[in-house]
């Protein structure tokens, strides 16, 4: 079995021949367009992956139409509503495909500052994820997405995409405590103001 790369998952039947709007993953579109072979997975996301030929793109790039060899009628097309389609081969072959070893134990940096380091990667329906232990002693699930990390076994890094923790971690200038943040209140006639936690 190749390598497979999430494209989306099979949305509402469309016409009469077949035909459905395909929700893309994040990077789908260039698994659709670059895939060279396509496979389509099992109702529900669990089981085997069945080939299938993409006969017919249409649509928009943000909302692809597409028609499998699977479908010829409308009611077959709604049959494989919610299935994820996979894409393999073709351009996609050059892409970087990792082995778990590979990954577990790699640094992950954010925003200039290291996170924590790789624990695990696990299975999901859209694309793998990543267990990422932090430092602090949680725990944080990363799509394992081109865009969103990018990994560099070499460097032993995995570099997160600015802003993608922004509701998970405070600003890097905001996760340090401030100096002097003990001191209150105004400072008495002839004596300096406490330090505002700044060097001039």
């Amino acid at each position: 079995m190749p390598a497979l790369w999430a494209c989306g998952r099979l949305g509402k039947a469309h016409g009469l021949d077949g035909e459905l709007y395909l929700d893309l993953e994040p990077g789908g579109l260039e698994v659709l367009v670059r895939a060279g072979e396509f496979y389509l997975g099992a109702a529900g996301g669990a089981g085997d992956v069945t080939p299938c030929a993409l006969t017919r793109v249409g649509g928009t790039d943000r909302r692809p139409l597409v028609r499998l060899d699977l479908a010829a009628t409308r009611e077959e097309a709604r049959a494989l509503t919610g299935r994820e389609l996979w894409g393999a081969g073709g351009a996609l072959a050059d892409r970087p495909h990792y082995v778990v070893g590979e990954l577990t134990g790699l640094e992950v940096r954010y925003e200039g500052r290291r996170v924590g380091v790789i624990a695990d990667v696990v299975p999901a329906p859209a694309q793998e994820l990543l267990v990422v232990r932090r430092d602090d002693g949680g725990e944080l699930l990363l799509p394992l997405v081109d865009e969103l990390v990018a990994v560099d076994v070499e460097a032993g890094t995995a570099v997160v995409r600015a802003g993608l923790l922004a509701d998970e971690l405070p600003p890097a200038d905001e996760s340090a405590p401030a100096d002097d943040e003990t001191t209150t209140g105004a400072a008495a006639p002839g004596e300096q103001s406490p330090a505002s936690g700044k060097e001039a």
